[in-house]
């Protein structure tokens, strides 16, 4: 019997995490204007009402590079769920060398550019990548992070989004 209390009680502790993150320190996502590589355009308002990842990436940073199989994962995997991950690569990444990481490494999810630095600005002046930010279904912030993706925090915060 208590081989089963352990389990459940993790499996609680998570959802509860889930919940705390998802009540503390929600601001809404800035309004942007995803440019993406294939040529399509993506704005805030279409991703309302879905859950989104939001990810800063560097085509010379080595730990977003080895995240992009884990965002594809995701994306592919909980696509059912709503998600959509969209992958931004920083403004000091020129184009060119963008579209060629993108075609070597074929991401399962969008890919914008920020050239501008537009994007980076409103998400708080980013200069750290990778840099990812969780969006709820109605549009805020419940989580953000620097450093390599923890699929398994992103996968339990999912769980406690309404839709």
């Amino acid at each position: 019997m208590s081989k089963q209390i352990l389990p459940t009680a993790a499996a609680v502790l998570v959802v509860l995490a889930g919940i705390w993150l998802m009540s503390s320190n929600a601001k809404p996502m800035p309004e942007v204007t995803f440019n993406l590589v294939d040529g399509r355009t993506l704005h805030t308002a279409d991703l309302r009402g879905q859950p989104a990842l939001v990810n800063f990436w560097s085509v010379t940073c080595e730990v977003c590079l080895h995240d992009m199989p884990v965002l594809s994962r995701l994306q592919e995997t909980l696509k059912d769920h709503g998600l959509t991950v969209i992958g931004v690569a920083v403004p000091h990444d020129p184009p060119p060398a963008v579209i060629a990481t993108v075609k070597k490494l074929a991401p399962a999810y969008p890919i914008s550019l920020d050239v501008h630095g537009e994007i980076s600005k409103a998400f708080g002046d980013i200069r750290v990548t990778p840099t990812s930010f969780l969006i709820d279904p109605n549009g805020n912030i419940n989580y953000s992070g620097r450093g390599p993706i923890d699929e398994t925090r992103i996968r339990a915060t999912l769980l406690t989004f309404q839709r």
